[in-house]
């Protein structure tokens, strides 16, 4: 975060870290509703059938559940063009935006026409009618309703005879046409905004996609959550949207959304509450902050592989930039800052880390050197703690990070890592530690009572009676403990050792891939267990909700359906080869 900034809009993109590109958008468009997707989720199909207008997408582009009119396309203006005539073109073509050519660019197509933005579609216009001409360069941004209003607010009557550059935000958030609706609603959610400019592969401007676009209003609208959070006046008024942002991923999930996708759409919305409550702890301090800082989540918040039972892990990295303050006055005001957002959390419901993995605990909430020296430390002799303090750190992604402190501590990690051999193998001991559930014939085994009874570990259904006899977890695995956890940590290490920097569980295998170090057929089995293991889990943390009972990280084989018995042990056989394979790369036989 910037030293005094009250706006606070800085998170972290879909694909790095520092202050997002905020369009501010808040205009009450047909807001969308997850609560009311058909079974066949239409957020599963590609930007693409909205584009071409095709039928059968509930909700999505049209009433009654057809597409007949197709995306929009977009309403250019020249650069140069004053802000009162780009208003008039906007009003004229019924248009909430248009998009601004860079200097120089042809100007004949600014004028809307029966296509443009807001307008409607002939029915035998095709897809060629939003291919931008090829003379024309990238857009150099984008104008809304919201920026010429806020230009109004700013320079009064002045603003009339400003250049749209004055008012427009310069840096695009796309999505490309192949990409999932889902990815849409994702990215809107992370940015805080309501529309995306539509790609091709080669980077053509194919039209402009609205919130409106993908689905009906309704409540559980989570690009409109993200604007309530924005404005949320004190803890306990963040309550009842964490706990929308809890039926949203519920509804994801009932939905058949991959798991995947729910998980980073959850993120993405613990990310805004956060941003939130860190501004309001901020704002409840007397003095702004002494220096820059910047708010780290880690752990699967961190991964954007966040769902329903999970805590909230995060640090705080410090500028050393602070002056002529005295370092125990900045310390002192950190520890206070701390305090009230550990206060305001409390209030909105967010659950504690019960490892004391938070701001409030002095060895998450240091300077950036202090942090540099923290981690050569932990090198030099590694030990248990400092190898679980290594591994979580190595998660670590900027949320309110305007001055990349969190990307720069997340890159210096990775460098000395690297040179420290011993600590990526202590760490890749940590991912064999714990043996998939699985028997000597690749039986399934789950935990038993004090009597030995367990459910059946071939799935037949025997857990009911032991269900009773021995409590909550007999007749159950835990899906963390001998899948999720050996897999996602072995990934994390390999990603150290290979200095990759995808934070993402999925997006590392990608990258591990790519550079060699995982052939394309583990990389794929490492993938769909990951999927498959996330999507037990998260279907399990729904039902759990749903019924008034805590969400963990475990499932009751004898509840799954044959199919999805079978899939899981596929699933722990492809992590206990994996843990073979960290084995024999680094050695492990060898340590004591």
């Amino acid at each position: 975060m910037k030293t005094g900034d009250p706006a606070m809009a800085s998170m972290a993109p879909p694909d790095g870290e520092g202050p997002l590109v905020r369009e501010g958008d808040r205009d009450a468009h047909g807001l969308l509703s997850l609560a009311a997707l058909p079974a066949e989720n239409p957020l599963l199909r590609p930007v693409r059938d909205v584009l071409e207008g095709v039928a059968g997408i509930s909700g999505v582009g049209g009433p009654g559940g057809v597409v007949g009119t197709g995306l929009r396309a977009p309403l250019y203006v020249a650069a140069g063009t004053p802000l009162h005539e780009a208003a008039a073109l906007m009003a004229g073509a019924g248009a909430s935006a248009c998009l601004v050519r860079v200097a120089g660019a042809d100007t004949e197509r600014d004028a809307p026409s029966s296509q443009a933005a807001g307008g409607s579609r002939s029915a035998d216009s095709g897809p060629s009618d939003f291919q931008r001409p090829s003379d024309v360069q990238y857009p150099a941004g984008i104008l809304t309703e919201r920026d010429v209003v806020g230009a109004l607010a700013r320079h009064g009557a002045a603003a009339a005879t400003l250049p749209v550059e004055a008012a427009m935000t310069a840096a695009l958030v796309t999505v490309r046409e192949d990409e999932l609706l889902f990815e849409g609603l994702s990215r809107m959610v992370r940015h805080a905004i309501r529309r995306l400019v539509v790609v091709a592969a080669d980077g053509a401007v194919r039209g402009l996609l609205e919130e409106r676009d993908l689905l009906s209003a309704g409540a559980d609208n989570p690009v409109q959550l993200v604007a309530d959070m924005a404005t949320a006046p004190d803890g306990t008024a963040c309550r009842p949207l964490l706990e929308r942002a809890r039926r949203v991923v519920v509804r994801c999930v009932e939905q058949g959304v991959p798991a995947r996708y729910v998980g980073r759409l959850g993120a993405e919305l613990q990310d805004h509450l956060l941003a939130r409550l860190t501004h309001l702890a901020v704002a409840s301090m007397p003095l702004p902050p002494p220096a820059p800082f910047g708010m780290a989540v880690l752990g699967s918040q961190a991964r954007r592989e966040q769902f329903l039972a999970a805590d909230q892990d995060a640090a705080l990295v410090i500028s050393e930039a602070f002056g002529d303050v005295p370092p125990e006055q900045v310390a002192d005001y950190f520890t206070r800052l701390a305090a009230h957002l550990a206060a305001l959390q409390a209030e909105a419901g967010v659950p504690d880390c019960p490892h004391g993995v938070v701001p409030g605990n002095p060895a998450w909430r240091m300077t950036l050197p202090q942090w540099r020296s923290d981690v050569a430390a932990m090198l030099r002799a590694p030990d248990a703690s400092g190898v679980l303090r290594c591994s979580i750190l190595a998660d670590a992604r900027g949320v309110d990070d305007g001055w990349d402190l969190v990307a720069r501590l997340r890159a210096l990690l990775t460098d000395m890592v690297r040179t420290a051999p011993l600590m990526l193998r202590y760490m890749a001991r940590e991912a064999v530690r714990f043996a998939p559930p699985l028997g000597v014939f690749g039986a399934l085994v789950v935990e038993r009572d004090k009597a030995g009874r367990a459910g059946d570990s071939g799935g037949q259904g025997a857990a009911g009676d032991s269900r009773k006899a021995g409590g909550r977890s007999t007749g159950t695995l835990n899906l963390k403990r001998g899948g999720l956890f050996p897999l996602m940590h072995g990934v994390r290490t390999l990603t150290l050792d290979a200095g990759a920097t995808a934070h993402d569980t999925a997006g590392r295998i990608a990258q591990l891939q790519a550079t060699g170090v995982l052939s394309a057929a583990r990389a794929a089995d490492l993938g769909e267990a990951m999927d498959h293991l996330l999507g037990l889990r998260a279907r399990a943390q729904a039902a759990a909700l749903r019924g008034g009972a805590v969400p963990d990280d475990r499932v009751r084989p004898d509840e799954l359906s044959g199919l999805d018995r079978e899939q899981l042990k596929q699933c722990f056989k492809v992590v206990a080869d994996f843990q073979d394979m960290l084995r024999r790369r680094y050695s492990l036989h060898l340590m004591t």
